[in-house]
């Protein structure tokens, strides 16, 4: 399912003006279309993987909202939820494809060490972030998150991030009853199919195992992994609690999602197109920080009035894991030492 930002051209003589990123002003003209109503000149397919009532596909939704309204309806984006355009590893190696199948996807700084990523991926790190006030410190210096949207067209990696959102801290949960993170020890607990977070899950002493996150609920009903870790508004969006009601505030990373696009698209947009997706994307960080804590409040009572188990971390607990998953700062800083300390500077 998709939700359309604009109205769809009645006339088949249109379609060949709605696929991909179109070139040039050419609007085509056809019966049906209201006066003054915009043709879209440039039509570009966003994969989300939650469903329509998570805060993440949300926030895709402005961002279409605002691209449409400051391109005057030239630009459309067209939002695919729910693994519509499949999953992680399908979209992101679709964007280093050149896109077309998916020209944006929304996907998380923790997720792209495999594609030749290092300074985003340093956002992924675990409790590299205090809290989100401090993440946004970080997302919004100059020379750390904003320089580093660039960074998957400097590594060759064929994305350009476009803005970052926040997804709220990760934490753990699981099928069994848990009372803090040295329950999790020889788990089998599901990450996403990437090498920081599986190597984040074995310092804690859990087996990661890499499950696509499609098939996560029915591989926690089954008993093939026994926990998982997501935000609030995956884990609630998803109906995890149904199969997994233990969770764990674990905090363990509070990367921040980004929305990444085709580096092929990016560079056929005008430099004023580009800058619209640019300020559309500022818009819909904007919306999406005032809304995530208001809804992790409201999420977190529907839960507890489900009868999920949520339990806080001990500070002691905390400081057991920071001092187990030091040696993964290490193993993924390497060559960015000044970066890294750069970030915790900025958060004092």
């Amino acid at each position: 399912m998709k939700r359309e930002v604009l109205a769809i051209a009645l006339a088949s003589v249109m379609a060949a003006g709605l696929m991909g990123c179109g070139g040039g002003n050419q609007a085509a003209n056809g019966s049906g279309t209201e006066v003054g109503e915009a043709v879209p000149e440039i039509v570009l397919k966003y994969a989300e993987l939650n469903s329509d009532d998570n805060i993440n596909t949300q926030v895709g939704y402005e961002f279409a909202k605002y691209v449409d309204e400051m391109s005057e309806g030239r630009i459309k984006i067209e939002v695919y939820p729910s693994s519509t355009l499949g999953d992680e590893k399908t979209c992101l190696n679709a964007l280093q494809m050149g896109g077309g199948t998916v020209d944006m996807y929304r996907g998380n700084t923790n997720s792209l060490s495999d594609y030749g990523f290092k300074k985003l991926n340093m956002f992924g790190l675990p409790f590299v972030f205090a809290d989100r006030e401090n993440m946004w410190k970080v997302l919004e210096h100059e020379e750390l998150g904003r320089a580093f949207l660039t960074e998957g067209s400097e590594a060759g990696a064929g994305m350009v991030g476009v803005f970052y959102m926040d997804e709220g801290a990760r934490n753990m949960f699981t099928t069994k009853t848990i009372g803090g993170l040295g329950d999790i020890r020889d788990m089998k607990i599901r990450v996403p199919e990437t090498e920081l977070m599986m190597d984040t899950m074995k310092a804690l002493g859990a087996q990661p195992t890499p499950i696509s996150y499609s098939e996560l609920y029915s591989s926690l009903q089954s008993g093939v992994v026994d926990g998982a870790e997501n935000g609030y508004p995956g884990y609630s969006s998803n109906k995890f609690y149904e199969v997994a009601p233990y969770y764990l505030l674990s905090g363990h990373t509070f990367s921040p999602g980004i929305v990444l696009m085709a580096e092929a698209k990016w560079n056929a947009l005008s430099p004023e197109d580009q800058q619209i997706l640019r300020d559309a994307g500022q818009k819909a960080s904007e919306w999406n920080k005032a809304a995530i804590e208001e809804e992790e409040v409201a999420i977190r009572k529907d839960l507890e009035d489900k009868g999920v188990t949520i339990v806080e971390l001990t500070s002691e607990d905390k400081a057991a894991a920071q001092a187990a998953c030091e040696p993964v700062w290490v193993d993924y800083t390497e060559g960015i030492e000044e970066l890294l300390q750069k970030m915790i500077e900025v958060q004092r």
